[in-house]
């Protein structure tokens, strides 16, 4: 398991950067390991950041509220019937709707909006996406595997590298860190599948 304190020393070594470099500090190479983690992060939807969520949604709280750390809602499930995502426009047109059963739903601002409204307490599945945090103590530990580890030192190599204007360096960093993200997802793609076989209507397997 790799810390923050872990990732410092290993960017440092990759970049050729002694403790004393008064430049590039340890709080710079902080903010770059976390952009780093944010943009491996942004790249897919790796199976590390999935949360699945029992949540109760009633005709008083027909929405659910989006949990601390959210970043994006992957599905939702009544029992084993999956809900249609829709736009906030489309949305509208279920306004003033009630019914035994919801069919859709959409993120709207600091909820995730389920219509029609629910006309009794029913338990749904959420399936979300967490946002990484962000690193602040020397022990803290990053929500990409510890395997996976290479591709924050690369990423945050590149960044520091264009920071100096080194365009070479940075593009040499960027090459690798493109490399680790294909090993990543092949990775993902042998190990992981989806939540449940889906077919929509007017699909075809």
């Amino acid at each position: 398991m790799a810390t923050l304190m872990d990732l410092r020393r290993l960017t440092r070594s990759r970049l050729g950067i002694p403790v004393s470099d008064d430049f590039i500090t340890d709080a710079v190479l902080d903010d770059h390991i976390n952009l780093a983690v944010q943009a491996i992060e942004a790249e897919y939807h790796w199976p590390w950041s999935d949360v699945v969520e029992q949540v109760t949604i009633t005709p008083d709280a027909p929405d659910i509220p989006q949990p601390d750390g959210y970043r994006a809602t992957r599905s939702v499930f009544d029992g084993d019937t999956e809900l249609g995502q829709v736009s906030a426009v489309d949305l509208l047109t279920w306004s003033g709707a009630t019914s035994e059963v919801p069919r859709v739903w959409c993120p709207m601002v600091d909820t995730v909006a389920v219509r029609p409204v629910v006309q009794s307490d029913l338990a749904l599945t959420h399936y979300w996406y967490r946002q990484p945090a962000w690193l602040r103590d020397d022990a803290d530990v990053p929500s990409v595997p510890a395997q996976f580890i290479g591709a924050i030192v690369a990423k945050a190599a590149q960044l520091l590298s264009a920071r100096e204007g080194a365009g070479a360096d940075a593009s040499r960093h960027g090459d690798e860190y493109n490399d680790w993200l294909e090993r990543m997802r092949r990775d993902v793609r042998r190990t992981t599948g989806p939540t449940r076989v889906r077919v929509r209507p007017g699909g075809w397997i």
